[in-house]
């Protein structure tokens, strides 16, 4: 029994108890008996003519059977709560206020992030042809760069991008879209509209819903139905996830960009130079080995600034980098001379005593005298 009344938004066929069923003899009837019963001439409970009153309106409707489908209909796409005036429906029109035969229900969530909380414009959208691919960017377009700010908001984010991208063809809202309007066209006497968005409707109806609907399109009779252009709903679903497409095309080109900024450097810096060496006398020396850019430091061997010793044992390599080959194990305590540096300072390039250079990073030095320094040593004089 439950099933025969859940068209039934306004209690008409269970005030009469009546299904969409039933004949219109059994109808007829069935109100004569209950209104006979309930007539407040006769009948003195409190409730009398409130009942007599709602068994009169429903008669009004279920009497006539064109009357009756419509109520059902309506029944089937709206609640109580905001059921139209049957003998009143007005044509649910686009976003710019126009009519128009081709129109869809768009179920989009627009979340707005603000840190703590978040705010939320849960709303369906009556878009035509042109307009759909706008209002859907638009939505998206806010949700991926403002629906993320906040961790309540990042969650109803992630949900709302979800549910407008699943949501796209609802089912739901656009039969209640094309059947409401179909109804609206027949009142004003536009059969072909009304068939046609009838026939739409199909596409959206559930087994129990498309036997009323087979009803009312044979109820329109024999009329041609209206070109509608088809609708690619898939562009629609792709068009939501440019955006993270988008942002991750341009992080992906600014990394890359990055990346060979960095080879080309990382080339620049492994190119074979000749370094000159130059003393305080005048005197030039030049290292053979391949390095990185190296910034000079002019040679006192007067002068003990810019003497270093190795405060653990160390490889000193041919070039600024652990992958040039090694030049010799340095023992723990070895004094060096700096003869140069890279431009980050972590390699040092530094000078034996016997006046042959390497490369020594720069967390294994400290400044000072190590090891007692050899009289015949090419890096310092008294």
């Amino acid at each position: 029994m439950a099933k025969d009344f859940q068209y039934d938004k306004l209690g008409y066929y269970k005030i009469l108890k009546v299904t969409p069923q039933s004949s219109e003899e059994e109808i007829r009837q069935k109100y004569r008996d209950l209104a006979k019963f309930w007539h407040p001439d006769h009948n003195t409970d409190p409730k009398a003519v409130d009942m007599f009153q709602q068994l009169s309106v429903a008669y009004d409707v279920l009497k006539d059977p064109a009357s009756r489908l419509k109520y059902t209909l309506l029944s089937m796409i709206y609640d109580k709560a905001n059921f139209p005036d049957i003998n009143a429906i007005c044509i649910l029109r686009n976003m710019h206020g126009q009519e128009d035969l081709n129109l869809r229900a768009f179920h989009l969530i627009e979340i707005t992030g603000k840190g703590i909380g978040h705010s939320a414009i849960d709303k369906i959208y009556y878009c035509s042809h042109y307009e759909a691919a706008g209002v859907v960017s638009s939505i998206a377009r806010h949700n991926w760069l403002k629906g993320f700010w906040g961790i309540s908001a990042f969650f109803a984010n992630i949900k709302a991008i979800i549910q407008n991208i699943s949501r796209i063809n609802g089912k739901k809202e656009n039969f209640m879209l094309l059947l409401h309007n179909s109804l609206a066209y027949k009142d004003e006497g536009k059969m072909e509209e009304a068939a046609t968005l009838a026939l739409l409707a199909k596409e959206y109806a559930t087994a129990d819903e498309l036997a009323y609907l087979n009803h009312y399109i044979g109820s329109l009779g024999n009329i041609s139905y209206l070109s509608v252009k088809k609708w690619n709903f898939h562009k629609l679903k792709m068009l939501q996830l440019f955006y993270p497409f988008a942002l991750l095309a341009g992080i992906g080109i600014v990394c890359g960009l990055c990346y060979l900024n960095e080879r080309k450097m990382q080339n620049s810096n492994s190119a074979h130079l000749k370094q000159v060496v130059t003393f305080m006398d005048g005197r030039q020396a030049f290292s053979d080995v391949s390095v990185a850019k190296i910034f000079n430091i002019p040679v006192d061997v007067y002068s003990k600034k810019e003497l270093y010793h190795t405060t653990k044992a160390v490889q000193a390599m041919h070039g600024a980098d652990r992958d040039f080959d090694v030049y010799k194990t340095v023992e723990q305590g070895t004094t060096v001379r700096l003869t140069g540096y890279t431009a980050d300072k972590k390699w040092y390039r530094v000078m034996f005593d016997n006046g042959e250079m390497a490369f020594i990073e720069a967390a294994a030095l400290a400044q000072g005298i190590g090891n007692t320094i050899p009289l015949w040593s090419k890096i310092y004089k008294e």
